[in-house]
């Protein structure tokens, strides 16, 4: 018995051992192949950046050095926030702080606005963070054709449009080295009551990162893809104003994150050269269980997370379903009751 034991005790260690040497190898390989991300003295565009996440990866970009310009529509907004920027630069007589007033979803103001970027910096876009979004959430029926349609060109339109002609002229001018970042977000990975129009942007958001993250490798172009959840924004307040009551339910007391700490925690996922970055525990959840062919951020961490993920979803699915068919019987009872009245 006690020889039984002793086996059993090191076949436990052995496997739990080979389990830490295949997760610290799998860590290694990513920071070993991870390209190069210094942003100091690089032409670095942020869309949105006149407010909220946009502007903390400006504020970010300018304490690593780099020359950051900002795009947005309110050229109030871009000032104000320019200055707050400027504000942290590293080295503030070497880099360039600049914004473009545009609005991204016409193809030829985002045509506009990079030129006007490159001519006000003197050099090419090497860094693209794509920041700029909305969420406008709503019961799909009760929401209009124009509300849907703005959240894609908002959120999906307004972002490959400038990504197309970035690339093109990253490739023309043979720019290696360079970096795309998106944003998607946590319901890039699953669909949730209220957020039709928004889920669906986001996960198109996804799907264009991962086939550029491809694609793009021909021309030494590398692509990442943030999934944040909540973020305390501005844009944050006025999205619970139209969210559904049965969204606010689900979703429950949610421990968002502000601004800073997104982009703290994005620039991180950069530096160690993650392609799906996640920066709290929910979304990494949804990110190992859907990921798909994404690459990996750690083999072991990320099996070990989904196989958790697979068990424990299942009841919050089952949670989710039963509290959309009682709600609906909830809205049901309201009609008949107005309708009595």
């Amino acid at each position: 018995m006690t020889e039984n034991w002793k086996v059993a005790l090191i076949t436990v260690f052995s496997v739990l051992g080979g389990i830490l040497v295949a997760a610290l190898i799998s860590e290694l390989h990513l920071r070993l192949t991870a390209a190069d991300f210094s942003v100091k003295g690089k032409h670095c565009y942020v869309t949105g950046g006149s407010q909220g996440l946009g502007k903390a990866v400006a504020q970010d970009l300018a304490r690593r050095g780099a020359h950051v310009t900002i795009v947005a529509r309110r050229e109030a907004l871009l000032q104000e926030a320019l200055e707050e920027i400027k504000a942290c630069a590293s080295a503030p007589k070497e880099q360039g702080f600049h914004y473009v007033v545009a609005d991204l979803t016409s193809y030829e103001d985002s045509m506009r606005a990079l030129s006007e970027a490159v001519e006000k910096q003197g050099c090419a876009v090497e860094m693209l963070f794509m920041v700029a979004g909305l969420s406008s959430p709503g019961v799909f029926i009760e929401q209009t054709e124009k509300e849907l349609t703005r959240i894609m060109d908002i959120n999906y339109n307004g972002t490959v449009y400038t990504v197309h002609e970035v690339v093109k002229r990253l490739v023309a001018e043979k720019t290696k080295g360079a970096h795309i970042v998106f944003i998607s977000s946590t319901l890039g990975f699953f669909g949730l009551i209220g957020y039709a129009g928004y889920c669906a942007s986001k996960f198109a958001i996804r799907g264009l990162a991962e086939s550029l993250r491809v694609e793009l490798q021909m021309y030494d172009i590398n692509v990442h893809c943030y999934f944040p959840g909540t973020i305390f924004t501005p844009g944050y307040e006025a999205e619970n104003l139209t969210k559904p009551q049965i969204t606010k339910d689900i979703e429950g007391a949610d421990d968002g994150m502000t601004p800073e700490q997104c982009s703290k925690g994005m620039f991180k996922g950069l530096a160690r050269g993650e392609f799906a970055i996640t920066t709290d525990p929910i979304t990494m959840l949804f990110r190992c269980s859907t990921r798909g062919t994404m690459p990996n951020n750690n083999i072991v961490l990320d099996a070990v997370v989904a196989a958790i993920a697979w068990i424990a979803f299942v009841p919050w699915r089952i949670f989710v379903d039963y509290s959309v068919k009682k709600y609906a019987t909830k809205v049901e009872k309201s009609k008949s009751k107005t309708k009595a009245d």
